[in-house]
């Protein structure tokens, strides 16, 4: 590990030394860029899903033969199971008719025993056709019972080449069953890669759909660097929470009432950024207290600073998305949320606290968080740091 983790660093120190030397040229990132990816990804999610349904159309189609081979596997058996019947009552037929030809050849030795008993039967014939009828049946009794021992002797021969056929088309089948459970379980897994590939580029593509929100948000351009957009106004250290702003409230005494912050307009999802280096303290929704179905101030951040050894609190009130949690470390400039205080907060956050789209923005020293805007506690007017926020009808 300790030797992987040098050759890392080398390698990363030659890149470096390479770049000092020659011209590292990084290609841009815009909106547009963002757009192709998407379209991109878009397409090669449409033919992930295209693939996966015909895998998952040939799984079912398996899984048909293999019901369908169950079936016919089923219809054999019950054929299997009626041949043997058959067969077991054909040879309990010949047992028969065997006994009763060997019970007539056994009477007709006894009376050929007896000397003249069928002679006599034949001769007391009233007629030479009786004569013909009555030695016809003597001689011929023992010729049909051999042929219906004959006919039942086929019978259980063929069902015995159909029980045969029957197993032979049972092991088929089972070989067959077989085949298509192992064919199964290859395209199962196909589907399961296709649907899981299908499943990342979409996250892929939820991922790009939500920077170019974000971008969007900072007021970057379709054909602007990402990375160079994101440019706030800074004075002394200290980093504007809003690109551009129109001032609509004053800080102190404003009109009819205290309101120790101040309102600046902005359309609603415009970026709002980070006035310095600090740390999230606070990130949630300001539920009521008298009634949990509102809240007073929608989303609300607060960050805390130490700026040349002392501490303050910075709090953005009617946020419409969130970008930060608690105990995020964020820097001067960096998007933390987007404005919020029109339509879109309050449906979403049911705020009551707002007449309008814009920023409510405050700062206080120390390190505590600021409890309320109609109390001074330990705020300032913000325009101690930034001279753009001199009152009402102020722009930037």
């Amino acid at each position: 590990m300790i030797v992987g983790g040098r050759v890392k660093r080398i390698v990363l120190f030659l890149v470096i030394v390479f770049c000092l030397f020659i011209n590292c040229d990084v290609k841009a990132l815009t909106l547009n860029d963002l757009y192709n990816d998407v379209n991109t990804l878009k397409k090669n999610y449409d033919a992930a899903q295209k693939k996966a349904n015909m895998t998952k159309q040939e799984l079912n189609n398996i899984k048909a033969s293999i019901i369908s081979a169950e079936a016919e596997i089923k219809r054999a058996q019950s054929e299997i199971i009626e041949a043997e019947k058959e067969i077991e009552i054909s040879e309990d037929n010949i047992d028969l008719k065997t006994e009763e030809t060997n019970q007539m050849l056994l009477y007709l030795q006894l009376m050929n025993s007896k000397g003249d008993s069928m002679l006599e039967y034949v001769m007391d014939a009233d007629s030479y056709t009786d004569f013909i009828y009555r030695y016809s049946v003597v001689t011929q009794m023992s010729d049909y019972n051999q042929s219906i021992i004959t006919e039942l002797s086929e019978l259980v021969a063929n069902l015995n080449n159909k029980k045969n056929e029957l197993n032979k088309k049972q092991e088929e089948l089972a070989v067959k069953k077989q085949e298509l459970q192992a064919k199964q379980m290859i395209v199962q897994t196909q589907y399961k890669d296709q649907y899981d590939d299908s499943l990342d580029i979409a996250s892929q593509i939820k991922e790009k759909e939500s920077l170019i929100k974000k971008y969007k948000a900072m007021g970057c351009l379709d054909n602007q660097d990402v990375n160079n957009c994101n440019k706030v106004a800074a004075v002394d250290g200290w980093t504007y929470p809003l690109k551009s702003f129109y001032q609509s409230s004053n800080y102190g005494w404003d009109e009819n009432r205290y309101h120790y912050a101040v309102d600046l307009a902005v359309p609603e999802g415009s970026g709002v950024y980070a006035i310095a280096n600090g740390e999230v303290i606070s990130s949630r929704v300001y539920w009521s207290l008298y009634n949990p179905s509102t809240s007073c101030g929608g989303y609300v951040i607060q960050i805390r600073h130490n700026y040349n050894g002392s501490y303050y609190i910075s709090l953005y009130m009617h946020l419409l998305t969130p970008y930060v949690s608690v105990g995020d470390k964020v820097s001067g400039g960096q998007l933390i949320a987007t404005s919020g205080g029109g339509a879109q907060s309050i449906a979403k956050y049911r705020d009551v606290c707002t007449g309008g789209a814009h920023l409510h923005f405050a700062m206080a020293t120390g390190r505590d968080h600021i409890q309320s805007s109609s109390s001074q506690g330990s705020t300032f007017n913000p325009v101690r740091f930034f001279p753009a926020m001199r009152g009402i009808g102020s722009r930037m």
